[in-house]
């Protein structure tokens, strides 16, 4: 059995999918529902459980990162659902508190701007790490080794059985 050759690009790209994944998806969504959870009495049941939603998504979404990593078709199967499962998560969790923010009237102390703005900066970076995730795990799925691989397999099971009586 031959050695799979690395792609450059791709273990760079891997590399940098999760650096965004610690800081967008596992920190800043996370802390988001963190801070929607800690802040429960005020901002009541509705956008707690907002949080909640955050929370999850965003691990979701992290799990898809690292279910891109390996070069196997089920994990790159898991990571594209995963992956583009949180981020739908995400955005809708999003625009249910933007939109509650803005129906609030919440805005900054300082500058005067909507908190949904501030939610907004926060949260949509993490479609980068959920797109470079899906589309590695796809490339992976569906490169020219992956695919010579199953062929290979498939020769192999369909191969004859050998022969058990000697004629």
């Amino acid at each position: 059995m031959e050695k799979k050759r690395k792609n450059p690009f791709i273990t760079a790209v891997k590399a940098v999918m999760l650096v965004l994944t610690a800081v967008y998806p596992l920190f800043m969504v996370c802390m988001s529902g963190a801070g929607l959870i800690y802040n429960r009495e005020s901002y009541g049941s509705e956008l707690a459980a907002v949080g909640v939603f955050l929370i999850i998504s965003g691990l979701v979404m992290a799990l898809g990162a690292v279910l891109a990593l390996p070069r196997r078709n089920l994990p790159n199967i898991a990571a594209i659902v995963s992956s583009v499962g949180g981020l739908a998560l995400c955005l809708a969790m999003l625009y249910k508190l933007c939109f509650h923010a803005d129906a609030a009237g919440w805005t900054d102390k300082f500058a005067l701007t909507p908190i949904s703005d501030m939610y907004r900066a926060r949260l949509l970076p993490s479609i980068a790490p959920a797109a470079i995730a899906a589309v590695v795990a796809a490339v992976q799925l569906f490169s020219y080794e992956a695919a010579e691989e199953r062929r290979k397999r498939r020769e192999r099971e369909n191969a004859p059985a050998p022969k058990i009586i000697e004629e």
